[in-house]
């Protein structure tokens, strides 16, 4: 496949726009829901989503436990439609997150909070089950996604969740960061000749290790996901320190890894398990990271731009995996669009 047939490639580079015009036509709501919020002095929240969905609240989870006093959950659809379980949502915020917005198991979880808390769904798709219900419907406006990997969606997902997080807080940082994002995302395209240059080293690879913490390990996930569903490669995440409590043992020197470095309150951590496993297992490692002194310890590196650290350092990360994904896609003769077996409206129950 030729890479400019892609439509996710195309995609990956419309998300500027994207994340423009998600920002555009949901501040306004966002404003709203934050307000209400305040007024009933709501602290849990709860998200309910699947696949890359849960991906942005991963992520989002650690975004709303830094900037507000907030206490996130997430929920495991599965106790309401498998266990019928009791939980009770009263005076909680539950967001539901959904490309399609036809999940039925997250559509479930929003019922349990109509009537007691707050329930938001955030979907790309504007007339969809989700829709149907709760009090406010948040839409991606990031267009139709023709590719059946998410690109749009998980980004407008992610842009959407912090500008909550935003409103809530009125953290100045939050505030700059949406005010720059489109031009963030913009300047991640620029790496694309780093990427094009590192897959050689992973076009025959079977396995594959990722390492994240804190924010990058919410996006270590999507990566994970998106190489997997794409390549057909055994990729797997942990996050830096969960990795060092026994999975540590099956790191083999033959597995190539990959270590997301770019946030100065975990480096140190990621830093000191890429030591040992190079000391102890003599891995093979790309690093992707936002210092030199710290990308010159892989045998590859991607370097992004000094000015994007933590956060900020997330959307280019996953500019980086989804341009990383196709292009190893289409390297190892498969089709990035059409991913053999999943469906752009997966439901499970």
């Amino acid at each position: 496949m030729n890479l400019n047939e892609s439509k996710l490639w195309k995609e990956i580079h419309q998300q500027d726009e994207c994340v423009r015009e998600c920002l555009k036509y949901n501040l306004p709501i966002l404003k709203e829901i934050a307000f209400n919020i305040k007024q009933r002095n709501i602290k849990n929240i709860i998200f309910a989503a699947r696949g890359s969905s849960e991906h942005a609240a991963q992520v989002a989870k650690y975004v709303f436990e830094i900037y507000t006093d907030m206490f996130v959950n997430i929920a495991a659809p599965s106790i309401t439609t498998c266990y019928q379980g009791h939980v009770n949502y009263q005076n909680a915020l539950v967001v539901g997150i959904s490309q399609s917005g036809g999940a039925q198991d997250v559509y479930q979880v929003m019922k349990k909070c109509v009537d007691d808390g707050i329930c938001v769904s955030i979907t790309n798709e504007p007339k969809c089950l989700m829709s149907t219900i709760g009090h406010y419907q948040l839409n991606n406006h990031c267009g139709i996604e023709t590719s059946i990997t998410a690109a749009k969606s998980y980004i407008t997902q992610l842009t959407i969740l912090i500008a909550l997080a935003y409103q809530i807080s009125e953290n100045q940082e939050l505030f700059n960061l949406l005010e720059q994002l489109p031009d963030i995302i913009k300047d991640s395209f620029q790496l694309e000749n780093q990427v094009q240059n590192v897959i050689p080293f992973f076009r025959n690879s079977e396995h594959l290790l990722i390492f994240g913490r804190g924010l990058l390990y919410g996006l270590v996930q999507e990566s994970e996901l998106k190489i997997q569903e794409t390549s057909y490669l055994d990729a797997r995440c942990y996050s830096a320190s969960d990795y060092q409590h026994g999975p540590i043992a099956t790191s083999l020197s033959f597995v190539p890894t990959i270590f997301f470095i770019a946030d100065k309150q975990t480096d140190k951590s990621i830093i000191q398990l890429h030591q040992r496993l190079k000391e102890e297992k003599n891995i093979f490692s790309l690093i992707i990271s936002n210092k030199d002194n710290i990308s010159e310890l892989g045998d590859l590196s991607i370097k992004i731009p000094h000015q994007y650290d933590g956060l900020s350092a997330v959307f280019v990360c996953a500019i980086i995996s989804q341009m990383f994904a196709c292009l190893l896609s289409i390297a190892r003769g498969y089709n990035p669009d059409s991913p053999i077996g999943v469906s752009k409206h997966t439901v499970t129950i």
